[in-house]
């Protein structure tokens, strides 16, 4: 019976009357949007596969990049080791190279870890320095690291000498060497002395911890020990970058100078 009644509807639709003729033309308006998302629908899935590739290309940009950074790394690091290995023909003592792995915790400035310790060879009382400069020496050693004294904390001492007028002193760290700008100072040199800004400072020897010939600062102002009004109180910059220290060189002490280490 349905069968019979659809099929007299469909005659009727397609029968050349006024009626029929509103009736095909109002379906033909309500199929005309279900035509057009059809058509969209190819539209909208190219718009995804293209919104897909987009973010794969996005991430394999990132992983470039990240590859990219790691490569600059690398060669920075080579450089400074390019460096410290230059700085060998420099000293006659033995050296050994090491990572800084750690700041105290409590002051910046004082100390540092490296990853060197007995099983290398080091001892307390070895020189620690950078290509630019004297760093600090051993403190304290373990096995496998050992904790460096630097150069900026007033309790470490080094004799010294300045390079150009050849006046001695002793450097050792400053006040403001536990700001931002780390800073040194040099004590006991002679009041008469003529001393200009810029003239280099070196380790003088003196002492037998640190060897002589290392670069220690640069003069940046002189004064008149207001304590004793005899010496020169010289304020010095140092020539290592303590700010930036990651890789430095442990000397060896000269035969008959190597500490024991406490068992």
């Amino acid at each position: 019976m349905i069968s019979l009644l659809v099929l007299g509807w469909v005659i009727f639709i397609g029968q050349p009357t006024a009626i029929s003729g509103k009736l095909r033309a109002l379906f033909t308006r309500l199929g005309t949007p279900l035509v057009k998302l059809g058509g969209a629908l190819p539209t909208v899935a190219s718009r995804r596969s293209l919104a897909e590739t987009n973010k794969q290309l996005l991430a394999e940009n990132e992983r470039l990049h990240q590859q990219l950074r790691g490569l600059d790394e690398t060669v920075r690091e080579n450089q400074r080791l390019h460096r410290l290995l230059d700085f060998k023909p420099r000293v006659s003592r033995q050296i050994v190279g090491a990572r800084v792995i750690g700041h105290e915790a409590s002051n910046w400035w004082r100390s540092i870890q490296i990853d060197r310790g007995v099983a290398d060879g080091i001892r307390t009382g070895f020189t620690v320095a950078t290509a630019d400069g004297l760093v600090g020496k051993v403190v304290e050693t373990s096995k496998g690291e050992s904790r460096v004294l630097l150069l900026l904390d007033p309790t470490c001492q080094v004799g010294a000498i300045l390079a150009e007028s050849r006046y001695p002193g002793v450097v050792k760290g400053a006040e403001q060497a536990f700001v931002r700008q780390p800073r040194l100072e040099m004590m006991y040199v002679e009041r008469s002395a003529d001393l200009k800004p810029g003239e280099l400072v070196l380790s003088s020897g003196h002492g037998g911890i640190f060897p002589k010939g290392l670069p220690i600062g640069k003069v940046v102002t002189t004064e008149v020990d207001k304590e004793t009004g005899m010496f020169q109180r010289l304020s010095i910059a140092p020539t290592a970058d303590f700010r930036r220290l990651e890789e430095v060189v442990v000397m060896f002490s000269a035969p008959g100078n190597q500490q024991t280490v406490p068992q």
